[in-house]
């Protein structure tokens, strides 16, 4: 009977923290071009660090990256332009758990 009370306390404290968050949004260059990439993606309870990499066609050179965050407090994101990667990082006191989208645009060269 305990671990159904440990379960059901689970759910409850899962629904609470996904209808309680908020949309933060980061953006790195300019808002020009074409969009050549998108992603959506989900972040787990005990994962403080992702990495996504970004697939880029060839000839392509990348002007946007736009990445939005619905989470319970602001994660640490960053666009590394020379490996086409975003970072997403929790400190060890966030709540990782979260949901994310990435839009990058960039020019035919």
């Amino acid at each position: 009977m305990s671990k159904l009370y440990g379960v059901l306390l689970l759910l409850v404290a899962t629904h609470c923290v996904t209808s309680t968050t908020n949309t933060y949004v980061y953006e790195f260059g300019q808002n020009v071009g074409n969009v050549v990439f998108q992603y959506d993606g989900r972040i787990p309870l005990l994962q403080p660090v992702t990495h996504k990499d970004i697939s880029i066609p060839p000839g392509v050179t990348v002007t946007y990256v736009r990445v939005t965050v619905d989470a319970l407090s602001p994660p640490k994101v960053d666009f590394e332009a020379d490996r086409n990667r975003v970072s997403i990082v929790y400190s060890w006191t966030q709540i990782s758990m979260s949901s994310y989208s990435i839009i990058v645009k960039g020019f035919i060269v």
